[in-house]
C-alpha cells in the first residue's frame, strides 16, 4: 500500500476509537484507553497521530526519561518510544517511518541523547524496521509481555549513548 499524503498532528481524545482499533488490529493485548489518555496528558507534544483524508493512518507515543543518582542527574535525557503502530492495511506507505522521524525530531529537540523502544522477540518485521533506522539490541526483558521475552534497542543521538 502507498500513502502519497498524510499529516501529522497531535493525538486528541476524540482519536480513542481509531487507536483502539488500529491496537486490536496490531497487537495481542492493547493498552486501554487510559494509558492513552495519561500519557497524552503527561506530554502532549510526544502524542502524535497520521492521518490523510481517507482517515487514520496510525500513532506514535513517546516519553523523556532521565537517569537519575543520588537524586541528581547524572546522564542525559532518553527518549522512549511506548507504542506505535500503523493501521494493517496502510502499512509499507511511509508513515511508521515518518512518525519515527518527528518523534525523534522531538526526542533530540528536548536535549535526549538517544532513544530505546521494546519489540517482541517474534517480531522480525518490526525489529528490521527499527534496525533499519540505527537501531540495535541492547538487551532482553524476561517476560515482558505475557507470553515471550522484549528485545530492548537503543538508536544513539550522540557517541556517548546507548
Amino acid at each position: 500500500m502507498i500513502v502519497l499524503s498524510f499529516r501529522l498532528r497531535p493525538f486528541t481524545e476524540d482519536d480513542l476509537p481509531e487507536i483502539a482499533r488500529i491496537e486490536a488490529a496490531s497487537f495481542r493485548e492493547v493498552w486501554p484507553d487510559a494509558f492513552f489518555t495519561y500519557n497524552h496528558r503527561k506530554a502532549p507534544e510526544l502524542f502524535l497521530v497520521a492521518e490523510d483524508d481517507e482517515g487514520f493512518l496510525g500513532y506514535v507515543v513517546g516519553e523523556i526519561r532521565e537517569a537519575m543518582f543520588s537524586g541528581r542527574s547524572y546522564m542525559s535525557k532518553m527518549g522512549h518510544i511506548l507504542n506505535i503502530a500503523v493501521d494493517p492495511g496502510r502499512r509499507k506507505g511511509g508513515v511508521g517511518t515518518r512518525l519515527m522521524e518527528e518523534i525523534e525530531s522531538r526526542f533530540r529537540e528536548a536535549g535526549a541523547t538517544q532513544v530505546t523502544l521494546e519489540v517482541r522477540e517474534s517480531n522480525i518485521g518490526a525489529q528490521g524496521f527499527y534496525g533499519g533506522r540505527g537501531f540495535n539490541e541492547i538487551g532482553r526483558v524476561r517476560a515482558y509481555y505475557p507470553d515471550e521475552d522484549a528485545i530492548v534497542m537503543c538508536k544513539a543521538f550522540s557517541r556517548d549513548a546507548c
